[in-house]
């Protein structure tokens, strides 16, 4: 029975670990964050299919309904507009299946996807190397002069992965632009003034010299205290009020990544806008705005470590243009779930798993992160 090591405590990571418990195969998970909220967690996540079948698997019953019990409900139309909110297109979405593709609050998705790994998710773990161990295991190195030794490490651990950095220090990630990200909360009256095109739309906001904006709506289907009663008694999810989060891209790096600067630069970017464009941002949580650096990870070459792999934005990072980047690093986490499955049971080895893993995820993610590259509508000046 293989021992595997996550260094990560990402959605991807966690969606690993998930799977594994649930299938009885020893895991440990050490993440560099204090606690599940220590980084910012406020915006949402759209899953399609591939992500919400990968949490299906993944998940024990109870915490897959969880997640849909707590989701956001998905976009009902595409809309496209200028400044002042005249529509250029507007079209119906095809209704997904609700039980597989909707939103989520990315916070609530980390907490539940730690729900019953209390013993196995390790905190303030800064991964610092990795060295082979007589051939057949590694062992992980941490700041804190810590280290694990398992049959498989596997990197988890974002765009600025430390172990890409050693396993495959020739791979290149692009700088494709700047975002801004906030938070609007949804109070009472807010959607009187709300108008119809940017309320649980897929939309997009093209202004002047290639400016761009987009605002969706976060609600959860239910509220979240009687959802997790229902469904995992005990866990400890926080209750995310309804809020709205936008985005505006930048033409270069802002001067301030500070919260109180962003917004006011954001702010005085769509100062000519719409009124309701800047009312959202004029009632915005401040505190919560925070810069986004958009980076595409150039195609990798397979590599030869035998114990170390990769897995979400450590090996594919890319645009979020087509929203693909938490829905592929989830199908990664079931595709290797499964191979490891295999290797718990006897069907092949390790290292074919791992084989076997590497040249699907390479294939499918490398595609997604040329596709994030090639969507018209969210296309970023620069």
């Amino acid at each position: 029975m293989p021992h595997v090591l996550i260094i990560g405590g990402g959605i991807g990571g966690l969606c690993l670990a998930q799977g594994l418990s649930k299938a009885g195969i020893t895991v440990t998970v050490c993440e560099r964050g204090a606690s599940a909220a220590f980084r910012g967690q406020g915006t949402r996540i759209s899953l399609k299919e591939a992500g919400g079948h990968a949490l299906r698997a993944c998940l024990p019953a109870n915490l897959f309904d969880l997640c849909v019990a707590t989701s956001i409900a998905s976009a009902g139309r595409l809309v496209v507009m200028d400044q002042l909110l005249n529509q250029a297109f507007a079209i119906p979405l095809p209704a997904p299946d609700p039980a597989l593709a909707f939103g989520v609050n990315r916070l609530t998705l980390r907490e539940i996807l730690l729900c019953g790994l209390e013993d196995v998710v390790f905190f303030g773990k800064t991964f610092t190397h990795f060295e082979q161990v007589d051939g057949k295991q590694v062992r992980a190195h941490f700041a804190d002069g810590d280290s694990v030794t398992a049959d498989l490490l596997v990197g988890a651990d974002g765009t600025d992965s430390a172990t890409r950095a050693q396993l495959v220090p020739d791979a290149e990630i692009e700088d494709l632009n700047w975002s801004i990200w906030g938070k609007t909360p949804i109070r009472p009256g807010t959607l009187d003034w709300v108008p119809d095109e940017l309320f649980e739309t897929f939309n997009r906001v093209n202004g002047p010299d290639g400016l761009g904006m987009s605002v969706a709506t976060c609600r959860a289907r239910r509220p979240v205290a009687g959802a997790v009663a229902e469904f995992a008694p005990g866990a400890r999810v926080t209750d995310v009020p309804g809020y709205f989060s936008w985005t505006i891209n930048l033409a270069g790096i802002p001067h301030d990544t500070g919260a109180a600067a962003l917004h006011r630069l954001a702010s005085d970017l769509i100062e000519d806008w719409h009124p309701a464009l800047r009312r959202i941002l004029a009632e915005a949580e401040v505190g919560a705005t925070f810069p986004v650096r958009v980076r595409s990870a150039l195609p990798i070459r397979p590599w030869s470590s035998a114990t170390v792999t990769l897995l979400g934005d450590a090996v594919h990072t890319m645009s979020p243009s087509r929203g693909e980047g938490a829905n592929t690093a989830l199908r990664d986490a079931e595709v290797l779930c499964g191979k490891l499955i295999g290797v718990a049971a006897g069907e092949v080895t390790l290292e074919e798993a791992k084989a076997e893993y590497e040249a699907e995820m390479l294939r499918y993610g490398f595609g997604a992160v040329a596709e994030s590259r090639t969507n018209p509508l969210l296309r970023m000046r620069g």
